[in-house]
C-alpha cells in the first residue's frame, strides 16, 4: 500500500467554559487505518490570568456531528481517500479513548508537535482521531492534524 498523508484544520472553534468539546475529528474508512503524524493547536485567549485547560488527542470510533472538513492530500499517490472529518462538533464522537493529554494556557497557548518516527499513535480500520479541549473559561481554539493511511 502506498503511503499517503492528509492534513485537516479547523477554523476558530468557540469553547464554553467547563465543557469538553471536539474541535476536529477524522475517521478512516473500512479499508485502512490511520497514523497521527502532526498536531497544531492554537488558542486566542488574551487574559494573562487565564487558567490552563486540558487538550486531548483521542482515538474514536465515529466522528459525531459537526461541520464537514475536506482533508487535503499532502503527499503520496493521489487516490480516493474515503476519510470523514468534521470540526466544531455539535454531537461528540463516540468511544473516546485518550491517547495523550496535556494542560495548555489559554493566553495565546500554542502546540506544534510532529510525532517522532516510530512513536506516532495509530488506529485500526474504521477508527480515527479527535482533538478535544476543555477550559474553565470561554476561549477559542484552532486545531490542525496530519494523518497517514496505514
Amino acid at each position: 500500500m502506498a503511503k499517503c498523508g492528509y492534513s485537516l484544520f479547523s477554523p476558530s472553534v468557540a469553547l464554553t467554559g467547563g465543557s469538553a468539546k471536539t474541535a476536529l475529528a477524522v475517521i478512516a474508512p473500512a479499508s485502512f487505518g490511520l497514523e497521527a503524524k502532526k498536531l497544531r493547536i492554537g488558542l486566542n485567549g488574551v487574559s494573562a490570568s487565564g487558567v490552563p485547560g486540558l487538550i486531548e488527542l483521542v482515538a474514536i470510533s465515529a466522528v459525531g456531528v459537526g461541520t464537514t472538513v475536506t482533508p487535503q492530500q499532502v503527499y503520496g499517490r493521489t487516490i480516493a481517500h474515503g476519510l470523514t472529518a468534521i470540526h466544531t462538533a455539535t454531537t461528540e464522537p463516540t468511544s473516546l479513548n485518550v491517547v495523550d493529554s496535556w494542560p495548555l494556557t489559554p493566553n495565546g497557548g500554542l502546540v506544534i508537535y510532529d510525532y517522532p518516527l516510530g512513536d506516532s499513535p495509530d488506529v485500526a480500520n474504521s477508527q480515527g482521531f479527535a482533538i478535544r479541549a476543555n477550559f474553565p473559561a470561554a476561549v477559542s481554539i484552532y486545531a490542525g492534524l496530519w494523518v497517514e493511511r496505514i
